[in-house]
């Protein structure tokens, strides 16, 4: 696909496609395809569009077990995506809240409770909230006290055990 800025950009649709496939195939490449289709002449409303797509897809290439894609670069690729353009983009709120609750999610599973904080700052800095299930805040203040308790009993990260994101929506 391989597109500069000054390019006549390809359809929506196309890219979509091809960045399925891509996705689906493993293929890490795609992540500067995206960027270079955002920064091309595409409609406004296009790349608003392929964003929300793509990220969509993102997500679940994340939560996605059997990928062989680096899950840090996506999941970092994804908040960084969604800061640099939050406000450009104006996205549902909604959207925001379940795209980064998964970054939340697997921060944690991946036990780096630093990372998932900031994902739910970004998010409470924002004004978004999870309507969904328990909130950001609340959420953020256990991260907290968790690393708190783990600062201060040195408790071995492996050990600790979050609820999936199932698990969570269902306490409600």
């Amino acid at each position: 696909m391989n597109m500069s800025a000054e390019s006549n950009p390809v359809s929506k649709e196309s890219f979509l496609e091809e960045a399925l496939q891509r996705l689906q195939a493993d293929d890490i490449v795609i992540l500067d395809d995206f960027l270079a289709y955002e920064k091309s002449k595409a409609p406004f409303f296009d790349r608003v569009e392929v964003a929300h797509e793509f990220l969509d897809l993102l997500t679940f290439k994340i939560k996605e077990s059997k990928s062989r894609m680096s899950k840090e670069v996506l999941t970092q690729f994804s908040l960084d995506f969604l800061r640099d353009t939050l406000k450009q983009y104006g996205y549902n709120p909604k959207f925001v809240g379940i795209q980064c609750k998964a970054l939340i999610t697997y921060y944690q599973n991946q036990k780096n409770l630093d990372k998932a904080i900031e994902v739910c700052e970004f998010l409470i800095r924002h004004g978004i909230t999870d309507d969904d299930s328990k909130g950001f805040h609340v959420r953020l203040d256990e991260l907290h006290r968790l690393k708190k308790r783990v600062e201060e009993k040195g408790i071995d990260l492996r050990s600790l055990k979050f609820p999936s994101e199932e698990e969570e929506d269902d306490e409600e």
